[in-house]
């Protein structure tokens, strides 16, 4: 009887510390789940939101500097054609002030020294994208002097041509004895012309030259 007890102790004994055991697990293992779910989780969750903010802002930031590189690209865009259009309207402008035309080719001849006969402007022809301007001249002086004024006409910014080039009459000055010609010629210079798409214009259709 005295073993029995004994056997059945020892057996309890060993039951009690697997209970324990047991209990003990279960407490470690509701202590990491806890700590799981009540602190590292919603800490793991704050920093996958974290990186997702930090990638978006640096998105972000790639799309402003593309749209400042865009932007300075269009504003250095805008400026290049202000000065081409500038630089258009030098060569070629719209308003075609006869006046200072004049005042400039008569400047010229008397510069390059030209005698000036005659300077009169003569109706201008109005043709697609442009209008010839034509003055009529009449000069008096040397090949030297002809030459000098043609070269100085080529170096203003305005297109103009020397048509319609005649020299007459050459006659030997009595106290330089340079040999002086009577030249007429056509000094043309042109305007724009505004036009709709698809309107045509009278006039020929070569540009100027």
């Amino acid at each position: 009887m005295a073993a029995k007890k004994s056997a059945g102790l020892s057996l309890g004994g060993v039951n009690q510390t697997v209970v324990l055991v047991v209990v003990w697990v279960i407490a470690v293992i509701g202590i990491l789940a806890g700590y799981y779910f009540l602190l590292y989780e919603p800490l793991s969750q704050d920093r996958v939101q974290q990186e997702a903010r930090r990638t978006e802002l640096a998105a972000s930031r790639v799309r402003e500097e593309q749209n400042l590189r865009r932007y300075n690209t269009d504003v250095a865009e805008l400026a290049r054609a202000r000065v081409h259009a500038q630089s258009l309207e030098s060569v070629l402008p719209n308003d075609p002030d006869i006046p200072g035309f004049m005042r400039s080719i008569n400047a010229l001849a008397e510069a390059s020294g030209l005698a000036i006969r005659l300077i009169q402007p003569v109706d201008e022809r109005v043709e697609r994208y442009f209008a010839r301007i034509p003055v009529q001249m009449q000069v008096t002086g040397t090949y030297l002097s002809l030459a000098r004024f043609f070269h100085s006409v080529s170096q203003l910014p305005r297109v103009i041509n020397m048509e319609n080039i005649k020299l007459l009459n050459p006659t030997e000055d009595a106290n330089t004895h340079d040999m002086l010609l009577n030249a007429t010629l056509l000094a043309t210079t042109f305007r724009g012309v505004a036009t709709s798409p698809g309107a045509a214009a009278p006039g020929a259709t070569g540009g100027p030259r």
